[in-house]
């Protein structure tokens, strides 16, 4: 009995003296024979392209557009949780779509589409060889470094299907071997490609790694604010305006802007400048013209803005209303003050703000005005109503020649 006790025991001894291998990423589906194998677990082992909860890769499932920017992110190893601001390109892809981040990050190596003035992602439509070929491409830099040697692609019988703007990207890929075509003689550009073509793909562009040193990176300096800011929206961005802090949407249509929104909890749409909030000026002004374009108004201009709260000027149907707003999603306003006033198609709206006191103008003319308040938030911008919204497109409050500027 002590020789078997003896002989369990040295074998557990040995056992645990052996290097057990790591554990590495498996797939149902994914054999060892698969022509993919080894592309589909190195780049599932780096996180670049994953699999599903139930264990299977499924490498015969075409990916969508969407799909392939988020690979692309993944792939150049970029970390959207540390982005910033970030504006919308694509009519198509805005920021409640769940691969917006990666859209707009990915724009560097992927194609879109444009119609008009109009920028389209198509997110639901199946990447193509060719657009993988391009992302690749740009990966690389080799876009950067290497001519495009056209009769590369001139010998595939099907040359003539590949997008007339890619053909260089094109033919970059096929030179350097990132791409290939097939025993057949061609190219087949408009496939859409397959998760485990994808992880192939991927895979045969071998991102070179080095061991780096990196400096000391200099403290970022912060960027040098407006102090006064004019804005005619003459451009589809709002390059001057917190998209990321406004509430509902706002857009550019014909040269000047209105907003919108799906919510229907949100009753009050609030659009924040981008100025030196910090510099606190003791006298400024805002002002914008508040079109009514067979609408009854319920817009205008919000001042002493902080976490949602803000007072609120607005340009009614018979009257100006200031009103104090406590959240976005709650109807209930406390009323400064209302004065009659007759709705024109075109009311400048201007209110100054000095110190603890501000004025308000329609037409330059005085309207109403407060001393001894406490003013002392630094958000302001652009303010419309929901109700401004009920009978789109058939009515609409716009706004047009917006303007700040400090006065002291």
């Amino acid at each position: 009995m002590k020789r078997v006790l003896s002989v369990l025991l040295c074998t557990l001894l040995i056992l645990t003296m052996i290097p057990v291998a790591s554990a590495k990423t498996t797939f149902r589906d994914v054999p060892r024979n698969h022509w993919a194998y080894e592309a589909i677990m190195e780049m599932a082992d780096k996180g670049i392209i994953t699999g599903y909860n139930d264990r299977t890769f499924r490498p015969n499932n075409h990916i969508t557009r969407a799909e392939f920017a988020k690979i692309m992110i993944a792939a150049a190893g970029i970390d959207i949780t540390s982005v910033n601001k970030v504006k919308q390109t694509f009519e198509d892809v805005d920021r409640r779509h769940w691969a917006f981040y990666y859209v707009e990050l990915a724009k560097p190596y992927l194609t879109g589409y444009k119609v008009g003035s109009t920028y389209l992602y198509k997110p639901n439509e199946k990447a193509l060889r060719e657009d993988i070929a391009v992302a690749l491409v740009r990966l690389k830099g080799y876009d950067r470094t290497t001519d495009p040697d056209l009769s590369k692609i001139n010998r595939f019988r099907d040359d003539q299907r590949i997008s007339e703007n890619l053909r260089p990207f094109i033919a970059i890929a096929v030179e350097t071997g990132l791409i290939k075509g097939f025993e057949d003689n061609t190219f087949r550009p408009l496939h859409p490609i397959t998760r485990a073509e994808a992880a192939s793909l991927i895979y045969r562009a071998k991102l070179d790694e080095t061991k780096v040193v990196f400096p000391d990176e200099p403290k970022p300096q912060e960027p040098e604010l407006p102090k006064s800011v004019s804005d005619s929206f003459s451009k589809d961005d709002l390059d001057h305006w917190d998209e990321r802090e406004a509430t509902a949407t706002w857009k550019v249509i014909n040269n000047r802007v209105t907003a919108y929104s799906s919510d229907s909890d949100l009753d009050h749409y609030f659009l924040p400048l981008i100025w030196d909030e910090k510099s606190k000026p003791k006298k400024y002004e805002i002002k914008v013209d508040v079109i009514a374009d067979r609408s009854d108004g319920h817009g205008g201009l919000f001042f002493n803005g902080k976490d949602g709260k803000a007072i609120a000027v607005s340009v009614e149907e018979d009257k100006l209303l200031v009103e104090k707003v406590e959240d976005p999603e709650e109807d209930d306003t406390t009323t400064i003050a209302s004065v009659d006033y007759d709705l024109k198609t075109t009311n400048q709206l201007r209110i100054v703000v000095d110190g603890n006191a501000y004025g308000i103008y329609l037409n330059d003319k005085f309207m109403f005005g407060l001393q001894n308040q406490s003013i002392d938030n630094t958000s302001l911008g652009l303010y419309l109503k929901k109700e401004a919204t009920e009978d789109l497109p058939r009515e609409i409050t716009y706004f047009d020649n917006f303007s700040f500027r400090v006065l002291n």
